[in-house]
């Protein structure tokens, strides 16, 4: 009777009073008495209900325990063991739901099964065994994912419907559990056909119970349930407003005090939510924590479901929270969360869910405001929802999902590169954990692909982008058609894309960004809230193109893009400021293009609007400040009214003194608030103006923390502007330039650079823990100094307003930190002078084999400055009838002479002097030598005091040039008359060249230690695929076989020339012979190449080599020593490449040979360095000086093109 009456009022004083009576008549009922079995099964049934309003375990327990009894004390055949065993079942699921103990499930699918077996199938009751089973099927595979499991309940829930007669009362009730079996089935494998059928079951569940029919409620819930799941997947708001109007229905049939409207409150409130998620409307919000809050307060304390409504009403202020900023609503959401949490006991299945709902509040608070407490707290949190989760738990990729995507956050704060290699471990163990084919597989990749390009933007590592890449195209083709999801997808794809383009330039992965995004755009609704940020990242593409394309229409399509970001974007929106800014920097570009004055002044209106709309103590003000000067001051560059210089200065002077000393990108701030000066001062001439400009640079260059670079530029622009307004403090500022110079060679490599280059010197190998922190600090000092950027890209970065003087302290400790490393270092031995300029005397060590002349080549003047062993001071030679204009014409000269004679590839070009093409600058091969000779290598002879000498012994001198010279023949410099030299250079001198002072002190260093030869490797491609036949490069094998005598030659021809197999025996030979095809890539010269038979020996590759035995090497290919134009003093070829990776002396060409000149200089040289007992790579230089003598015996001085290419570099 009692229990009768619970079920009636839900009272749960009725229940504890039917337990009661119940425990008392299994006490007095006699064992074998025939109502033994019956007393036993209806405490059973009491003690599971009431576990639904406890919670405590000790009421499934013994409901267990009871029925155990029943099942056992019943005989095999009796009518009731099946309905005894179904009950023992349903306990068995039920202690499950609160344990998530497999074996409990287990035992509960062994008992359903017995009682289906033993119910016969014209029984009544087999549909509801069937149905429970099914359910129990539903429950294992929520827990393992096993898509065997879902099957079976979907299998067993079809027959449960099937068996059940039309008009049967418990037909509908089976129909909604086969409904949510296709729902869950759907929710793994985004089949749209399994989501279609569980809406047609629910929807027929609804349509067969009456009206006031007590499931009605429930039902209806179940199919808004599955409407929501649908909306999840197509994004369409007809599936979303179904939704909310079946959990609408389904509380409003639900009486108050009913025990199930909590429930169906919450279901109501997800939906309202999910709305909200889609239009950003903040009435959906509302109604959503106002629902969640009425079932958190209709749950008594002490409830079972009491903590998963609490974690509904949380997530509802997270969301909240994500659109106000409103620190009352996260503050709230982390309280709620927090109670869920301690509510829930550990080994309760539900506990890692609650947990990864707070570490997301925590991580949302952390986003916003930067407190670092809070992502300490966040990564905690995730961190307890993995371990509590087993192994095998279909939750568990969710869990570590949420945990990587903390970690990724952390490092965009941190920069500590232990936080991103976190982040990818956790974000690729969810990837693996996810099954192929799994509704969740593309956003767990999606993410994936974010940690790897924030890697990237912090390495700079072209792995990690095309890791990113990799992932984020995958997530795009997992993403079906249709799915919510995939311009989200489309959008990350597109920013992978864009940053490769950042960092390769290649035109094909800008089309590609810009291809992604406008799909993301297309793709989403107009009034779906993410539009507006769609719309900011195809902006951003299209700016990227137009930088580098410079075509007007991808202007024009960068501002349109960003003007509909802003006007999509509501009113009040965290992100306004920012694509405002986004927009006026747009229209900034597009005025320096055309000098449209209504750009510029759009530009300066909309960085207004973005610093209007900030608020005071904001972190991102002085941002947007600092954009709102630089468009003033370009629009006084232009006009030159004093109005608008004044605006910049005062806007700048804001910029930098709402950034605190210590603030990485201040050096910034003050260089841009120097430019305003020293424009004012370059256009009115006040002096005052040049001296504070000349202040601001300073005080940007000697900042503590800050990039390297950004205060290198700022140091150099005080030296240059010292000079120009004569100020005293000149020599101090090109002081602080050279100091500033190592450190910015070191931060301008990828990590993996830096890395190889900490490891391989020396002691510090030995301390890779060292090397590891610096490593470590720099790249988060790099990443602090980036934040100053104009343009920003909400799919990648965070939304967090961190205080300024936060921000500065954690740049402060970075910058205290890597002064301390440093100084660590510098105390080892060997690395006193680790990242600072080297002293005289340590560059003069480059000039202990001959002189080396240094050539500067400036627009101001010209100099040899020349190093002599013995000499403790620089040689000056001044060079007055040489200019930079002069090295320009006659490098554009030469260039245009090798074009003409179409000088690519060995062996594919013209005789010059068949070619008659008129050059612009009408200079031919004699005339540039001639030149060079007299106004560089003749002064720089007579300084040096050395004349013409027929003797075979010949002073050895090395040449270091810069700027255009770099570029020019000086070993074959001298005067030729009618095919007759008159002067050459080759009469006074043996000439080498070095791309630096320090390569030649290094490849001294080198060759020191690696005396012993150790065999040449020879490698020839007489048929490169894809190229014209050399066959010649088997006639060079030949001479250098016949002067090796003794010597091991090991051969690779053809095939066996592999990159691996060439790699591997550049590792174990000393000295390298390669003839073959060459490539010199003039836009990314680290693409240059050797041609090999399966592909190209990239410049990049051979660099980031340290081959152990290295020696020599002989490129007898084309353009082997042919430069990067931009850094023409770093003379960034093959050569110097193989220098860096150890060998100490190499024979190149400046272009590409003759096939049949390289046999005879091959066999000439060789002769040579095979003529003693031991070969010798130092004699190369003198090798090759007679080599290209008999050269020339053959083809005649006036054949430039056969004998100048050949040049030595190193010793």
């Amino acid at each position: 009777m009692f229990f009768g009456l619970h079920l009636e009022s839900q009272k749960t004083t009725d229940l504890d009073k039917a337990i009661t009576i119940y425990e008392t008549g299994v006490r007095i009922t006699p064992d074998g008495h025939e109502c033994q079995g019956d007393v036993h099964a209806k405490l059973g049934a009491a003690l599971l209900h009431h576990i639904k309003y406890s919670g405590d375990m000790v009421d499934i327990n013994k409901a267990i325990s009871v029925h155990n009894q029943v099942v056992h004390i019943t005989p095999d055949g009796h009518a009731d063991k099946p309905g005894h065993l179904s009950n023992l079942g349903t306990s068995f699921s039920t202690r499950f739901q609160h344990s998530g103990d497999l074996v409990d499930i287990d035992k509960a699918i062994s008992a359903h099964n017995q009682a289906v077996h033993l119910t016969p199938d014209d029984h009544v009751d087999k549909p509801a065994c069937l149905n429970n089973l099914g359910s129990s099927f539903l429950l294992r595979f929520q827990h393992s994912g096993d898509l065997v499991d879902i099957d079976k309940a979907i299998t067993a829930h079809n027959q449960a419907v099937h068996l059940t007669l039309d008009g049967h009362p418990d037909k509908p009730g089976h129909l909604s559990n086969l409904g949510t079996s296709l729902l869950c089935h759907f929710e793994h494998s985004g089949d749209l056909d399994d989501i279609d059928k569980a809406i047609s079951a629910h929807n027929q569940a609804v349509n067969l119970t009456s009206d006031g029919h007590a499931d009605r409620p429930g039902r209806l819930s179940n199919l808004g349930n599955s409407f929501l799941r649908c909306f999840h997947h197509s994004g369409d708001l007809v599936d979303i407003n179904k939704a909310i109007s079946a959990h609408n229905q389904a509380v409003n049939l639900t009486s108050d005090g009913h025990a199930d409207r909590p429930g169906r409150l919450s279901n109501l409130g997800t939906s309202l939510l999910r709305r909200f998620h889609h239009s950003g409307d903040l009435v959906d919000i509302n109604k959503a924590i106002s629902a969640h809050n009425q079932a958190v307060h209709l749950t008594p304390d002490g409830h079972a479901d009491k903590p998963g409504r609490l974690n509904n009403l949380g997530t509802s202020f997270l969301r909240h929270f994500q659109y106000s900023g409103n620190l009352v609503d996260i503050d709230k959401a982390i309280s709620i969360h927090n109670q869920a949490v301690h509510l829930t006991p550990d080994s309760h299945a539900d506990k890692p869910g609650h947990l990864t709902n707070l570490g997301s509040s925590f991580l949302g608070r952390f986003r916003h405001f930067g407190d670092l407490v809070d992502i300490d707290k966040a990564i905690s949190t995730h961190n307890q929802a993995v371990n509590l989760t087993p192994d095998g738990h279909a939750d568990k990729p969710t869990y570590l999902n949420n945990l990587g995507y903390s970690f990724l956050h952390c490092f965009q704060h941190s920069g500590d590169l232990v936080d991103i290699d976190r982040a990818i471990s956790a974000h690729n163990q969810a990837v693996n954990l996810t099954p192929d084919g799994h509704a969740n597989k593309p956003n767990r990749l999606n993410n994936l692909g974010s940690s790897f390009l924030s890697h990237f933007q912090h390495s700079g590592d072209l792995i990690d982008i095309d890791k990113a890449i990799s992932a984020h195209n995958q997530a795009v083709h997992l993403a079906p058609d249709g799915h919510a999801d995939k311009p989200g997808c489309l959008t990350n794809l597109g920013s992978s894309f864009l940053h490769r383009f950042q960092h390769s330039g290649d035109l094909d992965d800008i089309d590609k960004a810009i291809s992604a995004h406008n799909q993301a755009v297309h793709l989403t609704p107009d009034d779906h809230v993410d539009k507006p940020a769609c719309l900011n990242n195809l902006g951003t593409s299209f700016l990227g193109r137009f930088q580098h394309s410079r075509d007007h229409l991808d202007i024009d399509k960068a501002i349109s893009a960003y003007n509909q970001a802003v006007h999509l974007t509501i009113d009040g929106h965290v992100d306004t400021p920012s694509r405002l800014s986004n927009l006026g920097s747009s229209f900034l570009h597009r005025f320096e293009h055309s000098g449209d004055l209504v750009d510029i002044n759009k530009a300066i209106s909309s960085h207004n609007q973005a610093v209007h709309l900030t608020p005071n103590g904001h972190a991102d003000k002085p941002r947007w400040l600092n954009n709102l000067g630089t468009s003033l001051l370009c629009h006084f560059e232009h006009s030159g009214d004093l109005v608008d210089i004044d605006k910049a200065i005062s806007v700048y002077n804001q910029t930098v003194h709402l950034t605190p000393d210590g603030h990485a990108v201040k050096p910034t701030y003050l260089q841009n608030l120097g430019n305003s000066f020293w424009s004012r001062f370059k256009h009115f001439g006040d002096i005052a103006d040049g001296s504070t400009a000349i202040s601001h640079f300073h005080c940007a260059a000697i900042c503590s923390a800050g990039s390297p670079r950004i205060r290198f530029y700022a140091a150099l622009k005080w030296a240059r502007s010292a000079v120009t307004i004569h100020h005293s403090s000149a020599l101090q500022g090109y002081t602080v330039v050279f100091e500033l110079l190592p450190q910015v060679a070191w931060m301008g490599q990828t990590i993996l650079a830096r890395h190889n280059k900490l490891t391989s010197m020396g002691n510090i190998a030995k301390q890779p823990t060292l090397a590891n922190d610096l490593l470590r600090v720099s790249a988060a000092l790099e990443h602090a100094s980036s934040r100053g950027a104009h343009i920003q890209d909400r799919s990648t970065q965070s939304n967090q307003q961190i205080s300024m003087e936060e921000e500065a302290q954690h740049h402060r400790r970075l910058a205290e930190q890597w002064q301390e490393l440093v100084a660590k270092i510098r105390d080892i031995p060997g690395f006193n002078d680790f990242l600072q300029p080297k002293r005289l005397a340590q560059l003069c060590r480059a000039a202990d084999a001959g002189p080396v002349i240094v050539v500067n080549v400036h627009k101001s003047r010209c100099d040899a400055l020349v190093l002599m062993a013995g000499l403790d001071d620089v040689m000056h030679i001044p060079l007055s009838g040489f200019s930079y204009e002069n090295a320009k014409t006659l490098h554009q000269a030469l260039n245009q002479l090798l074009q003409a004679a179409q000088v690519r590839a060995r062996d594919t070009r013209l005789e010059l002097k068949r070619v008659r093409v008129k050059t612009t600058t009408d200079v031919g091969f004699p005339s540039i030598l001639s030149n060079l000779w007299s106004s560089v290598v003749e002064p720089v002879l007579n300084g040096l005091a050395i004349t013409a000498s027929f003797t075979e012994d010949l002073p050895h001198i090395w040449w270091c040039a810069t700027g255009p010279l770099a570029f020019l023949p000086i070993h074959a410099a001298g005067i030729y008359n009618n095919g007759v030299a008159r002067y050459d250079i080759s009469d006074y001198v043996v000439s080498s060249y070095t791309p630096t002072l320090n390569a030649l002190i290094n490849a001294g260093k080198y060759h020191s230690t690696r005396q012993t030869f150790r065999g040449l490797l020879a490698i020839t491609q007489p048929n490169t695929p894809g190229y014209s036949e050399l066959p010649n490069t088997t006639e060079e094998l030949v001479q250098i076989q016949k002067q090796s005598c003794d010597f091991t030659v090991h051969e690779l021809e053809g095939p066996a020339a592999s990159i691996d197999s060439v790699i591997k025996g550049m590792n174990t030979h000393s000295w390298v012979h390669l003839a073959c095809h060459a490539i010199q890539d003039p836009i990314n010269p680290t693409k240059s190449a050797l041609c090999l038979y399966d592909g190209h020996l990239e410049l990049s590759t051979i660099i980031t080599k340290s081959f152990p035995h290295a020696d020599f090497a002989f490129l007898s290919a084309c353009q082997t020593a042919a430069g990067d134009e931009k850094l023409s003093e770093e003379a960034v070829h093959l050569a110097a490449g193989l220098m860096l990776a150890g060998y100490s002396g190499v024979i190149a060409t400046m272009w590409s040979i003759m096939d049949k000149d390289a046999p005879v200089i091959a066999d000439h040289v060789y002769s040579e360095l095979f003529s003693g007992t031991e070969p010798n790579s130092t004699k190369a230089a003198l090798a090759l000086h007679h080599a290209v003598k008999v050269l020339r015996r053959q083809v005649g001085d006036s054949a430039f093109l056969s004998w100048v290419p050949f040049i030595h570099v190193g010793v």
